[in-house]
């Protein structure tokens, strides 16, 4: 009886050390954001580098988001520069439960561009929160995250559609970025439309998104091939190409820098230098305690002009190198936001 018991403490040990949190994964804080560099794939899966763009997320906020709590991701993809300033055109909701990692699915994730009469309504009702990331899972087991079968008519055609989203958690794997190497939680999660016959699935397009978690982190690559949709599996004599891209860390090239980690006295910002200044200069600020902070550059009419830092930093002092290149002659000011600090310095640009 002893040693039933004393085994049974050592599975609960085992499995409380052993399962590993999802939350763990996903960076603790708000402001965090992610840089990636967005490489397109061609139709044979070859990286097109000089078409590259890249991303910037943002952890933007923890709030409550259709019924479970959600850990808000903004996103701008499709940027000439991490730095460009232009509005969010995207969001993702995480939520975490124990070793789940849960995501809502919309219908901006699945193709849209397959001519199929009322398909975007059926994805529009598949709509809602699956767990996708499973880090408890059997490496190498398959779980089905959600199927859902509906009819099309096309022509004179009644047509079985099965949508599905499936899954697979890989070996750990060790992947080296521009922030240092990790060994990374890798998932394969495959979004497919699927033609059923019987208890066969005849596929009409299948696309594995192939992702890797690094802990504190979260997202740190994510391949995504380029497919081929055919409608002929349907009897419609039609077929495309949904184009691929590999997101990669990058850094930010707005040139901050961490100068010291001493614990400042205070937020403080200081004098640029020099100045004046043609075309760049240096702006440097203490950080007091760990903060969302952002250094914004506006116009002698008060307009913002320049963003340079608008993310989560730890204690300590940094330098922002600011390029005022593509701006005119004149008096600018800078204004550091820190929870309840601001502070605000005049500067002149003379070209």
């Amino acid at each position: 009886m002893k040693n039933t018991i004393a085994f049974l403490i050592i599975l609960l040990f085992a499995s409380t050390v052993y399962s590993q949190n999802a939350s763990t994964y996903f960076p603790a804080n708000t402001g965090y954001k992610w840089y990636y560099k967005n490489t397109p794939l061609d139709s044979n899966n070859n990286p097109q580098q000089n078409l590259a763009r890249y991303r910037v997320d943002t952890f933007a906020v923890v709030a409550s988001y259709k019924g479970l709590t959600a850990n808000v991701v903004r996103i701008k993809d499709n940027l000439s520069a991490v730095n460009q300033n232009t509005p969010y055109n995207d969001t993702n909701y995480y939520n975490f439960q124990t070793t789940n990692g849960w995501k809502y699915l919309s219908v901006a994730m699945l193709p849209d561009s397959i001519p199929l009469p009322g398909i975007m309504n059926f994805f529009r009702s598949m709509e809602n929160w699956y767990s996708m990331f499973r880090f408890a899972q059997t490496v190498n087991s398959e779980y089905t995250i959600v199927s859902k079968d509906t009819t099309i008519s096309y022509d004179t055609l009644s047509i079985p559609i099965r949508a599905k989203v499936k899954a697979k958690r890989l070996n750990d794997q060790t992947v080296t970025t521009v922030n240092g190497t990790y060994t990374a939680k890798k998932f394969v999660v495959t979004f497919g439309i699927y033609f059923p016959v019987l208890i066969f699935e005849y596929p009409i397009v299948e696309r594995p998104d192939t992702s890797w978690f690094a802990t504190d982190v979260w997202m740190i690559k994510e391949v995504t091939p380029s497919v081929m949709a055919n409608l002929n599996t349907v009897g419609i004599p039609f077929s495309f190409n949904i184009p691929g891209n590999i997101y990669e860390l990058t850094v930010p090239n707005v040139g901050i820098s961490n100068i010291s980690n001493e614990v400042p006295a205070a937020f403080e910002l200081y004098q640029n230098y020099p100045n004046p200044f043609n075309p760049s200069t240096n702006i440097r600020f203490d950080v007091k305690n760990a903060s969302t902070v952002s250094l914004k550059v506006y116009d002698i009419r008060g307009r913002e002009v320049s963003a340079p830092v608008n993310e989560y930093l730890k204690t300590g002092s940094y330098s922002v190198s600011f390029d005022a290149s593509k701006l005119s002659s004149g008096i600018y000011f800078y204004t550091l936001r820190a929870g309840d600090f601001s502070q605000t310095k005049q500067m002149l640009l003379v070209k």
